[in-house]
């Protein structure tokens, strides 16, 4: 899941935001150790062979080739492809939180428009949330490993309460038939349902209907974008630009620090710092950036920074209870609703 870690900012003071740099979960350095590990051993490598094991025209050579390097080094614009590339993998990653669906709106919605006391009242608002519920499930499971894993099919579904034995049946039938569009059928029966409570008078107006399924249609409407976010990603050919791009930068910036003989003079060569600091602090710049972007282009994933989809179904069901009729999801809305008119 998103780790948080803004409750601990609370006030501005001096040196708050360095507390951050020492955690793991979710870090930067849990990201690029395995890189700056591979980068420090083939560095040393390099520099053991050059001070201890190569002479005369094999140091010549490899002088050269660390002067090559050096030139060649900044000839790809590696910060503005990295610029571009986090912006849009930043904006993508905003866009799917943003088509995140709730249903808080239409749970408060059916206490709202279907105010009445009884069991028929109860039984179809408690069945249109398990069916908004059931579509969450069944949307999430496609964009998400971690909720497929959970739920990989019908009747992983139906132990949990999302669907009953005869609702199964019939999306299996859906699903037999061709049907591309099975997820939806929860939806649909919503709808129904609440065309259904407008027939027996449960709902007064015709305004209160349309606000319902208007809610309803806003929920498909943003699982719609959430699998299209999913479904069109960022063009490959850009992430691997990139991606060569900077792992290509420091392969040359392997050869490139490497220190050279003080008494050929050469240019940059001058100190003999044994620990390339400044390498592997831009190592550290340019190489994060890059699993910041490798990690917002995939929020459907299952590393620190994915959204946690299985949360999410959880909050969903936030008062959990079997009906004898239905096997039907209590929403806690709903519940709350109820014992308030008691």
């Amino acid at each position: 899941m998103v780790v948080e870690y803004t409750k601990g900012l609370g006030a501005t003071r001096f040196c708050v935001l360095w507390r951050l740099l020492f955690r793991w979960r979710g870090s930067v350095y849990k990201l690029l150790w395995q890189d700056l590990l591979v980068y420090a051993v083939l560095y040393a490598s390099l520099s053991c062979l050059y001070r201890f094991y190569l002479h005369g025209s094999q140091k010549r050579l490899f002088e050269e080739v660390v002067l090559q390097s050096n030139k060649y080094r900044d000839l790809v614009p590696v910060s503005f492809l990295l610029g571009v590339y986090v912006s849009v993998a930043l904006l993508r990653c905003w866009a799917v939180c943003l088509a995140l669906p709730n249903n808080a709106a239409a749970a408060m919605l059916l206490s709202t428009y279907i105010p009445r006391d009884g069991s028929r009242a109860f039984e179809i608002k408690t069945r249109v949330v398990r069916y908004i519920n059931l579509t969450y499930a069944l949307v999430f499971s496609q964009v998400s490993a971690a909720v497929h894993l959970t739920y990989p099919d019908l009747q992983a579904l139906v132990d949990h309460h999302f669907l009953t034995v005869r609702e199964k049946e019939v999306l299996e039938e859906a699903e037999g038939r061709g049907c591309s569009s099975v997820k939806w059928l929860p939806l649909t029966w919503s709808c129904q349902l609440v065309q259904s409570a407008r027939d027996e008078g449960f709902i007064d107006t015709e305004a209160s209907k349309e606000a319902l399924l208007k809610e309803l249609l806003d929920i498909q409407r943003q699982c719609c974008t959430l699998l299209e976010w999913h479904q069109y990603n960022v063009p490959l050919v850009y992430t691997q630009v990139v991606t060569i791009a900077v792992y290509t930068y420091f392969l040359f910036s392997v050869l490139s620090e490497q220190y050279l003989d003080a008494t050929l003079r050469h240019p940059r060569n001058e100190a003999d710092l044994v620990v390339p600091a400044f390498a592997l602090l831009e190592l550290v710049m340019y190489l994060g950036l890059l699993k910041v972007a490798e990690t917002l282009i995939n929020p459907f994933g299952v590393d620190d920074n994915s959204f946690d989809f299985l949360k999410f179904i959880r909050d969903a069901r936030l008062n959990v209870g079997n009906s004898q009729k239905s096997g039907s999801e209590y929403e806690c809305f709903i519940c709350l609703a109820e014992q308030s008119k008691t």
